[in-house]
């Protein structure tokens, strides 16, 4: 038995992951701690996993005002963090140590994009990272948020050092400081993030159906396939006579971002794509009301139970949500509306599985009907779409994962 801590950070599509992750290591008979904010106690109690909780909070960030302007112009993570206060070197000090202090008694910590700081910080403990888009340099690809421009791996290569030296220089004085008050010697310029993947295991739980593994990566990188939680859940009664007279309605959901929607414009546009194409439709998450008579509402549902189901989901292509629509194999329209956002929905349409993106600081009603017009009306983004289902469902992601784990963790740690 291996004691294991898990230290995810953001909204619930990017805890929903280690909780499949923690699910399964506990079924290999590994201790799992869930470190993260205790917003997400519920679903730490569903999945049956230890929940040891940070001093932070996520669960209304889309509800800041700041956001809510900066989003309704661009989905530009950089705007929008000039828009809001900067985390106080106090304040990012002392949510390292509360980190620190929870995993202090893990054999190992499996780490996510935005708390890998925490073990380069501690790079006296064993760990692993991951992430939910490439970070690894590599010259089949530019880096996350660059353009895609015709200059080869020279160029791509250069916008991955830029990205990784970026985002090291944000954190670099602060983990150095945290590093310094353990006697552990300061890291220099250059960024260690750019070492993930050649000594330590680096984990992308995404489909390589839709980001192939760079043939110039590190052995340790992997693309292990997404991460899916197999949650007990019992939809409602309602729900099922619903779709016994509907079996295939559109489905729209946007998840966090509900808050960030001009919900009267949102609503317009699924009414006349419901409208156009003769669809009923059931909506997850915001105003607690169906659309129109004979609609449907739910505030919270299992995708991997509902989005089979449907003919058709709308929604704001943010990486859980895009995952378990891939996985269920239906087509896609997609409103990218937050930071990564718009990356995946550049991908699912080069896949051919889902209509053109459509941009959400200038939705228009007419762009959203034509998106669902065609997400239902395209034989071959269906057909292609269950291709792409099949291939999703078979990749065995968070079993993959756990061997990963194990494997380093026998070989380097036991063994080594």
């Amino acid at each position: 038995m291996v004691k294991i801590a898990l230290v995810p950070f953001g909204s619930r599509g990017d805890i929903q992951p280690f909780l499949a992750l923690g699910t399964a290591l506990r079924r290999r008979g590994h201790k799992v701690d869930l470190v993260t904010s205790g917003d997400f106690q519920k679903l730490a109690d569903d999945a049956d996993l230890n929940l040891k909780e940070i001093p932070t909070s996520t669960g209304n960030f889309f509800e800041i005002p700041e956001v809510i302007e900066s989003l309704r112009k661009s989905p530009s993570a950089l705007r929008m963090e000039r828009r809001l206060p900067g985390t106080s070197p106090e304040a990012y000090a002392s949510l390292l140590e509360r980190i620190d202090a929870m995993c202090a008694d893990a054999d190992f910590t499996v780490n996510a994009l935005f708390t890998k700081g925490i073990s380069v910080a501690r790079s006296d403990r064993p760990w692993c990272a991951s992430s939910w888009w490439p970070i690894t340099p590599t010259g089949a690809f530019p880096a996350f948020g660059a353009p895609e421009l015709p200059l080869g791996p020279l160029y791509n290569r250069l916008t991955h050092l830029v990205a990784g030296q970026v985002e090291w220089w944000k954190t670099r004085r602060m983990v150095n400081g945290f590093r310094a008050k353990r006697g552990l010697p300061t890291i220099g310029a250059r960024s260690p993030y750019r070492e993930l993947g050649r000594d330590l295991p680096m984990m992308y739980p995404y489909s390589s159906s839709l980001i192939p593994r760079p043939a110039d990566w590190p052995g340790h990188c992997h693309v292990t396939g997404y991460w899916f939680w197999e949650r007990s859940w019992q939809p409602p009664a309602e729900l099922e006579e619903f779709l016994a007279s509907e079996p295939k309605p559109l489905v729209a959901t946007f998840g966090s971002t509900w808050p960030v929607h001009r919900e009267e414009l949102t609503r317009a546009a699924l009414r006349a794509a419901a409208e156009r194409t003769g669809r009923r439709i059931v909506v997850v998450g915001g105003r607690p009301e169906p659309l129109r008579d004979g609609d449907f509402h739910l505030t919270e549902a299992d995708y991997s139970w509902l989005f089979p189901r449907a003919s058709a989901v709308i929604h704001n292509c943010g990486y859980g949500t895009t995952a378990e629509v891939l996985k269920a194999g239906v087509p896609q329209v997609v409103i990218p509306t937050f930071a990564d956002h718009p990356f995946w929905a550049s991908k699912v349409r080069k896949l051919g599985v889902a209509a053109k993106p459509i941009r959400f600081a200038s939705m228009r009603v007419e762009e959203v009907v034509a998106g669902v017009e065609e997400a239902v009306g395209s034989a071959a983004m269906a057909e292609q779409a269950a291709r792409i289902g099949e291939r999703v469902r078979a990749e065995r992601g968070v079993e993959r994962a756990c061997d990963i784990i194990e494997g380093w963790y026998e070989r380097n740690l036991v063994h080594g």
